[in-house]
C-alpha cells in the first residue's frame, strides 16, 4: 500500500471520528433542548482533525519515508481528478439544499454552520474513500 493510500485512510478515520464526535455533541444539545449556539465545538473539532490527520502522516511517513518522499505521478492526478467529481456533486447538492433549507424553514445560523461542517466532513469522507477506492482497483 502507498503512502498515498495509507494517507487516505488516516483521512477517512479522523474524519469519520470527528463527524461522529460532533454529531454527537450536536444531536445532545439539540435533544436537551438547547440551542447550539457557539462555533466553540467546530473550532475544538477542526483542530483535533488536524492534530488526528497530523500524527498518522508523521508515523506513516516515518515508517517509509522514501514512498513518503516520492512525488506524485501521473496515477496520482488520474486518481484525485476521478475522487473530486463525486465529492465536488455532494457540496453542489447539499448546499444548494442548506440553502433552500435557509429560506424555506428559516433554518439558524448556527444549524446552518453545523450543517455546513457535516456537508465538508462528508465530502471528505467521500473523496477519500473514492481515493482509496481507485488506488486498489489499480486505477
Amino acid at each position: 500500500m502507498s503512502f498515498r493510500e495509507k494517507f487516505n485512510w488516516i483521512i477517512v478515520v479522523a474524519t469519520a471520528l470527528t463527524l461522529a464526535a460532533l454529531g454527537y455533541w450536536y444531536v445532545g444539545q439539540i435533544g436537551e433542548g438547547s440551542p447550539a449556539e457557539s462555533a466553540g465545538p467546530v473550532i475544538i473539532a477542526y483542530i483535533a482533525w488536524f492534530i488526528l490527520m497530523t500524527i498518522g502522516a508523521i508515523v506513516i511517513a516515518a515508517r517509509d519515508p522514501k514512498d513518503a518522499e516520492a512525488p506524485s505521478d501521473e496515477r496520482d492526478r488520474i486518481i484525485n481528478m476521478k475522487a473530486a467529481l463525486p465529492t465536488m456533486h455532494l457540496y453542489g447538492f447539499a448546499l444548494t439544499g442548506l440553502i433552500l433549507l435557509i429560506f424555506v424553514f428559516d433554518l439558524s445560523k448556527w444549524d446552518a454552520l453545523y450543517a455546513i461542517v457535516a456537508i465538508q466532513l462528508a465530502a471528505t469522507l467521500l473523496e477519500a474513500g473514492a481515493k482509496i477506492r481507485f488506488y486498489q482497483m489499480a486505477v
